[in-house]
């Protein structure tokens, strides 16, 4: 994992060229190789990463990619096991269009129908490729220690994204890193617009505006909460001064 920036570090940049804020937890960044293999995540996800990462790399850029080092932590612990989940789901995907395919040739003998194999690895090394670009993309920084404090609040009060059942203090510290980084911005002058990214409605609350506790931390800070990617880019283009 490369150098996180002190907070101090990246205000001063943000500071310096105002664009929109996409803040990325872990889970918005798997959701890009989980899209092959989960149904009900749209495709539009994928398209969105790869042109909010032009946006980030526009000149001049258009957009600033934000996470925390406490969710790239968690991505390279988890990377592996999805990377693996995309690769069953690719291969149990070219197996289905194979068989179709297969039927289709002997049902249509007049019609040239191609073979999809081979497609599910090219497929799959692209998804990858599109992931680790969005990360190398993102400017990764460090909470200061009074997020951790705060974090903590969180889970002894059981509010989310911690709850009295579930204590999430990773999740909490992240949230946290993000409101200090919002809250110094936002101090210094920072009108663009800001959206939390997280697909993890069982602790955020469901889209579109989360839990109230949520959904007020953020709207205290004139920030919204997008369940993924496609959501994120358009809030973020709408709101866009």
């Amino acid at each position: 994992m490369r150098q996180p920036l002190a907070c101090a570090d990246l205000v001063a940049t943000l500071i310096a060229l105002p664009r929109p804020i996409l803040f990325l937890d872990t889970a918005a960044i798997l959701d890009i190789l989980r899209v092959p293999f989960r149904r009900e995540l749209q495709v539009d996800i994928v398209d969105s990463a790869v042109t909010v990462v032009d946006d980030a790399l526009a000149d001049p850029r258009r957009i600033w990619l934000v996470s925390t080092a406490n969710v790239m932590h968690e991505l390279d612990g988890r990377r592996g096991s999805v990377t693996d989940e995309l690769h069953r789901g690719m291969r149990e995907l070219s197996k289905s269009i194979t068989h179709i395919s297969s039927l289709a040739r002997m049902v249509f003998p007049e019609k040239r129908i191609a073979s999809p194999e081979g497609v599910e690895l090219i497929l799959g090394e692209r998804i990858l490729q599109i992931m680790d670009r969005l990360v190398d993309s993102t400017m990764v920084y460090r909470g200061t220690a009074t997020c951790i404090g705060k974090a903590s609040e969180r889970v002894w009060a059981g509010i989310p994204p911690a709850s009295e059942a579930k204590q999430e203090y990773k999740d909490c510290e992240i949230f946290e890193e993000f409101l200090e980084l919002l809250t110094t911005i936002r101090g210094q002058g920072f009108e663009q617009p800001a959206v939390f990214v997280s697909p993890n409605r069982e602790d955020y609350g469901p889209p579109p505006d989360g839990h109230p506790r949520v959904k007020s931390d953020l709207a205290a800070l004139d920030a919204q909460y997008a369940a993924n990617l496609s959501w994120a880019r358009k809030m973020a283009r709408s709101g866009a001064s």
